[in-house]
């Protein structure tokens, strides 16, 4: 897609996002060791990716998950599947640790393991399984992992895990003209296995120097649940100093969000066919979540017909309520670029304009975004 003046429909497709998603499973594990000499452990699989030759800490803590523990056995089977964005990355392996879950101390380690995932989908990256054993202590302990791409796990009936480890440290800040933003980068494009009405990437619209772009798009570097790229029960999780999931108006702006790490949660209606979605409020660094509506009331409601202003994208209104009061806040999520990556016309070139105006802050055309190295 091009960088250029946007024409009258949209540009050609660029590859599809979703070539650079893998999804992991890890089965479960067989002879692995106890920790304690009279007891069987209760082991449970924390699992990170990153770029070959990198260290456990190096890994960011959001490109993997958690399985839950299995009690008493040196073969569990967890089933943990989850799927990570390798999208930049060179050489990519999966590090796995297994601990042994204990309820009065601290958590032994028993534990771990390396592999490239190209060995994880040296087959193809087909919806299939192939197994692979991971040695992950002394002989003969090892895991049962298979890996392939987005639909791997839909097609072998695997629940993706909604267990995360903790909320990473906030990504670099970063600027990208609007003009600059394409399906390749450098936000995320929402794709599925998200319902079709939160796909793409929204404008904000009336937002002035406040937010401009934001993505249900994932699975991100954030962990602590956040962007997953999908709804768990109806619900996700977006951080307003995200992993290239949201972006500001301005530099300045948006100081209070980042100094408490606003993250919204989002619970819909529907976890295929949202037509309705209440959000609730996190700041997280003050370990308080205001989920009391009659006190602040968030609301997203679908519009079903077409908007006449955004002929060719979704639209969502959003409602703000304070002590049962519409505060005039309403505004709207408009799609502006499709899952494909193509920017949708009007709606495209009414975003440009409306960034590059005065009203869009102090440095019009340019818009700021988080990314997790």
């Amino acid at each position: 897609m091009g960088c250029g003046a946007t024409a009258a429909k949209a540009a050609e497709p660029l590859e599809h996002p979703t070539a650079d998603l893998v999804s992991v499973i890890i089965w479960g594990g067989k002879h692995l060791k106890k920790s304690d000499l009279a007891t069987q452990s209760d082991p449970y699989v924390v699992a990170r990716v990153g770029p070959k030759g990198s260290s456990w800490d190096e890994k960011c803590c959001g490109s993997g998950r958690r399985s839950h523990s299995i009690r008493s056995t040196a073969n569990p089977e967890w089933n943990l599947g989850f799927t990570v964005d390798v999208h930049g990355m060179t050489d990519a392996e999966l590090q796995v640790q297994v601990y042994d879950k204990d309820f009065a101390t601290s958590d032994d380690l028993i534990g771990q393991g390396t592999i490239p995932l190209s060995q994880l989908t040296k087959d193809g990256m087909k919806a299939e399984r192939h197994d692979i054993e991971v040695n992950v202590a002394t002989e003969p302990g090892t895991l049962s992992v298979s890996g392939g791409p987005l639909g791997l796990l839909e097609a072998m009936g695997i629940k993706p895990s909604a267990l995360y480890e903790s909320l990473a440290p906030m990504g670099k800040q970063k600027m990208v003209k609007v003009e600059d933003i394409t399906g390749d980068g450098p936000l995320r494009v929402g794709t599925a296995p998200l319902p079709s009405s939160i796909r793409g990437i929204f404008w904000l619209t009336a937002q002035k120097h406040r937010s401009a772009l934001g993505s249900f798009g994932g699975p991100s570097n954030d962990g602590g649940g956040c962007s997953p790229g999908e709804l768990t029960d109806g619900r996700c999780a977006v951080r307003v100093g995200g992993d290239r999931s949201w972006a500001l108006a301005d530099q300045k702006t948006g100081i209070f969000a980042l100094n408490v790490d606003l993250i919204y949660h989002f619970v819909f209606n529907d976890g295929e066919n949202p037509t309705k979605c209440q959000i609730y409020p996190e700041a997280r660094k003050l370990g308080v979540t205001l989920t009391a509506e009659w006190v602040m009331d968030l609301e997203m409601e679908l519009m079903q017909q077409e908007h006449p202003e955004y002929p060719g994208s979704v639209v969502w209104r959003r409602l703000s309520y304070v002590v049962g009061q519409d505060v005039g806040e309403e505004y709207a999520l408009v799609q502006v670029m499709n899952e494909n990556g193509e920017r949708i016309e009007p709606a495209w070139t009414k975003f440009v304009e409306y960034q590059k105006s005065d009203v869009a802050g102090h440095s019009p055309g340019e818009i700021w975004y988080h990314e997790i190295a």
